[in-house]
């Protein structure tokens, strides 16, 4: 699968910058909940660019790391989503509508892809 869309000149959160130099769409996402424990809007931030037009892959497929995007990871973003949602108290559902639907694309994507 080609990612001629994919344009990478976002900071991205990762873990380590020498043992860890890469990010990887799937681990963001577990990161993603522990940081909302202490910046819910940055980890809201980091979910919903994995999602956005020059990550995801228009067939709904995120990209797996840097090494081979095309990788399948199981749809961990959901719930994340939601976990990052009920840290943050759970108030804000405007973060849930913009988010849902590129999240639904990705969990039909890797259904159908390992159904």
């Amino acid at each position: 699968m080609q990612w001629p869309h994919l344009y990478n000149t976002d900071i991205i959160s990762m873990p380590d910058k020498w043992e860890y130099p890469w990010y990887a769409a799937w681990d963001l996402a577990f990161h993603c909940v522990v940081l909302a424990h202490v910046d819910p809007e940055f980890a809201k931030h980091q979910l919903r660019l994995m999602v956005r037009e020059w990550y995801m892959h228009p067939n709904g497929q995120l990209p797996a790391y840097e090494w081979s995007f095309s990788d399948v990871n199981p749809p961990v973003h959901a719930w994340a989503a939601l976990q990052v949602f009920g840290i943050d108290g759970g108030r804000d559902i405007e973060f849930l509508e913009r988010i849902f639907h590129k999240l639904s694309l990705n969990f039909t994507w890797w259904v159908n892809r390992k159904d």
